[in-house]
């Protein structure tokens, strides 16, 4: 097979459903601008961009507000659907995504090597978050794939440590979200002059958002001039412990909060207004929000964790603090206001990272390698 010759399946079914379209059209960005041609399978729910050498293929329908029984045929049948076309195409590669494995996810990959064809999975998270991932279902799983990419080292030792496995592995990186952002207006409208503090994205328990409402609570009390801005919809958490915890600490004054999903057309619109982004996580794998604030050009402060320290260089390119630690979080904040040409300085140097290590097209060429030594089993 040539250089040119290569055809991918990228099979993603959750698409514009979820948020999940952004990193599915970024790959097939860079795999197209590499000259591999995309067949991209997904929900009819995903806004279709045009790109060179990419297709998308709407294969699975109205699947996402309907009854268990009924989502789960739809989702076998769209897979089913899916495999059958690429088979009929001649195409030898699918690409899938998983966050943890589950029981019809081991039937859709046996299909597929029923039908010959080699699995590249990317996993996203090593130990899923809401504890749903079943040991034995996942250990049948990986003998049914070819390739695994993860997005960092963090993941990979995660992985190595849970599993022996011999099968191929690649690090590639989350690439950033240059090719869907509008740029800000840096002079957008703000409602007070107090330093915005920004916490975005689903809401869940790992995702620390009661550290940060605790360390707000401090802040308030050396009379820091902070304001902080809440904008997510729950996920398997409990909304009315934080909206208490607001409450309990005296905080109505200075956090607002959005509690929803917050639609494409609405999210630059929160990042204009703030000044620093906070992800006070307890535990994470790879971070769209982190990314999406780089590729925004704003400032981040985050958790001290392995991950976010592969990406963050303290006082460089970011800020860290002690995870789970309110009173360093804190600290870290306030020393963050109090020098804001230091802040300029780091926000400048985002904008040099983003654009060069995350890039899609890089991506794609780091992927497109990848493919190509599973297809020559050169491992």
């Amino acid at each position: 097979m040539g250089v040119k010759d290569l055809s991918i399946g990228l099979i993603e079914p959750v698409g514009g459903h979820g948020g999940m379209d952004y990193y599915d059209y970024g790959l097939a960005l860079g795999l197209g601008a590499n000259d591999v041609k995309v067949l991209f399978y997904t929900c009819n729910e995903t806004n279709e961009r045009k790109y060179e050498n990419v297709l998308t293929l709407f294969y699975f329908k109205r699947m996402w507000n309907r009854h268990f029984i009924i989502k789960a045929f739809k989702y076998l049948y769209g897979h089913y659907s899916a495999i059958s076309d690429l088979k009929r195409r001649n195409v030898k590669i699918i690409h899938m995504h998983f966050f943890t494995f589950r029981s019809i996810d081991l039937i859709i990959l046996y299909y597929a090597r029923l039908n010959n064809l080699k699995k590249i999975v990317t996993i996203h998270d090593i130990n899923s978050f809401d504890k749903r991932a079943n040991n034995l279902i996942e250990k049948i799983c990986f003998k049914y794939i070819d390739g695994i990419i993860v997005h960092n080292e963090s993941s990979l030792k995660s992985l190595n440590s849970k599993f022996n496995l011999s099968i191929p592995k690649a690090i590639i990186p989350h690439g950033n979200y240059l090719p869907f952002i509008d740029r800000l207006n840096d002079k957008a409208f703000k409602h007070s002059n107090k330093f915005s503090l920004l916490f975005f994205g689903q809401i869940k328990k790992v995702k620390g958002l009661d550290i940060l409402l605790k360390a707000i609570s401090i802040l308030k009390k050396n009379n820091c001039q902070v304001e902080l801005t809440i904008a997510g919809k729950a996920w398997k958490d409990d909304l009315e412990k934080y909206k208490q915890m607001i409450t309990n600490l005296e905080l109505e004054d200075i956090v607002v909060s959005d509690f929803r999903y917050i639609p494409d057309n609405e999210v630059g619109t929160f990042y204009e207004k703030a000044d620093l982004i906070i992800l006070p996580y307890r535990d994470i794998y790879q971070s769209g929000v982190l990314l999406l604030a780089l590729s925004y050009g704003k400032p981040v402060l985050c958790s001290d964790l392995d991950p976010f320290k592969e990406i963050i260089i303290h006082n460089e390119n970011g800020f860290l603090f002690k995870s789970e630690n309110p009173q360093d979080l804190a600290q870290k904040i306030q020393e963050i206001v109090s020098d804001k040409t230091n802040l300029t300085r780091v926000k400048n140097n985002t904008k040099l990272l983003i654009r060069d290590k995350y890039s899609w097209i890089k991506i794609g060429g780091l992927t497109k390698k990848f493919y190509h030594s599973i297809l020559s089993s050169e491992f």
